[in-house]
């Protein structure tokens, strides 16, 4: 095994900072770096090129102990928990990939649904045909009358008497 003169970043013990799952992927998608890791897997100490050894070592699939090679069991959890999205809060908690599959029940988290949606679909001051507040609120539904209804009746929008135009009702 070459001996490394100058050690890459993070080559000495853990990775500098936990592996992101891209350079997992990256070095586990090269045949021969999938090998070499599994030689050190299974308690080889295989021969590698400077590059590959800083390429396993940064990837954090293995970490360096005084020149020996060792598996880093915890790469591939350390790798999902930093890959998790937080969960949405607020409005936003009520949206399947950013859309209403249903209301709330609850009465003011519904309103405050309604106005996340308001607050996306229409401006303060800003007039909109039926046809426009259709358009707009079909990024959130696809039971747009139902939508637009729950605006109407619980005061996020205002509607003209004959159905031609909406407006954010006062007071906001």
């Amino acid at each position: 095994m070459p001996a490394s003169t100058t050690p890459e970043p993070g080559e000495a013990g853990h990775a500098a900072s936990p592996a992101g799952w891209q350079q997992l992927l990256s070095a586990l998608a090269s045949h021969r770096l999938r090998e070499l890791y599994a030689a050190v897997v299974l308690g080889q100490q295989p021969e590698l090129t400077q590059k590959e050894r800083g390429r396993l070592v940064g990837s954090g699939l293995v970490r360096d102990e005084d020149g020996r090679l060792m598996p880093d069991g915890d790469v591939f959890k350390a790798a999902l928990a930093n890959a998790r999205r937080p969960e949405p809060s607020g409005p936003e908690r009520f949206l399947v990939d950013g859309r209403i599959e249903s209301l709330p029940r609850r009465a003011s988290d519904r309103l405050k649904v309604l106005h996340y949606v308001r607050d996306r679909v229409i401006g303060p001051g800003q007039t909109l045909t039926e046809k426009e507040v259709n358009s707009r609120l079909a990024d959130f539904t696809d039971d747009i009358p139902m939508l637009r209804r729950a605006l109407v009746d619980y005061r996020c929008l205002a509607r003209e008497a004959d159905g031609t135009a909406y407006r954010r009702a006062q007071p906001e």
